[in-house]
């Protein structure tokens, strides 16, 4: 009786490592993400920020939009050689919402306020400032996260030389 598999030697068993690693990022840029979105669509992003805090925000999308999908395509092939796309996308996603994170703290505190803010919007702007501290916390935690992974994979480049 011939099996249903015929060719079962040829499937490999996926490493749990990767899909952890593809799986973390696809969490972090799903959140971003979903951030992202809903700062343009329910909280009207475009109608209350200046046009380049917009535009930043436009580039954070792409960014983690081409995360996710490299992240996705690392996830489901579990191949070292799809992990280089999806981290460095990672990382610049998370250098640039941390960037916009400090425009939002700065616009929120010092000489600075309201800067990032369009002046029509000046006097109605209102804000909470636990979700100041909250992503300046974890914009700081991101930024140690990305230095992290980039002196490990420093360190361990000669030895995945090929797939990078």
């Amino acid at each position: 009786m011939k099996s249903r598999y015929r060719y079962w030697r040829m499937r490999r068993i996926k490493d749990p490592k990767q899909r952890l690693y593809s799986g973390l990022i696809l969490v972090g840029a799903g959140i971003l993400l979903f951030r992202t979105l809903r700062m343009v669509l329910v909280e009207q992003a475009f109608e209350i920020l200046v046009e380049w805090v917009y535009t930043l925000l436009i580039l954070e999308f792409m960014i983690d939009l081409g995360c996710l999908l490299a992240a996705s395509r690392w996830f489901v092939l579990s191949k070292w050689k799809y992990a280089s796309s999806a981290l460095k996308l990672g990382a610049w996603a998370a250098i640039l919402h941390a960037f916009r994170v400090l425009i939002y703290v700065l616009g929120r505190t010092g000489p600075w306020i309201n800067f990032d803010v369009k002046p029509e919007n000046h006097a109605s702007y209102t804000f909470d400032w636990f979700w100041v501290y909250f992503a300046a916390g974890f914009s700081a935690l991101a930024l140690i996260g990305v230095y992290v992974t980039w002196r490990l994979w420093l360190r361990y480049k000669s030895k995945y030389d090929q797939y990078f």
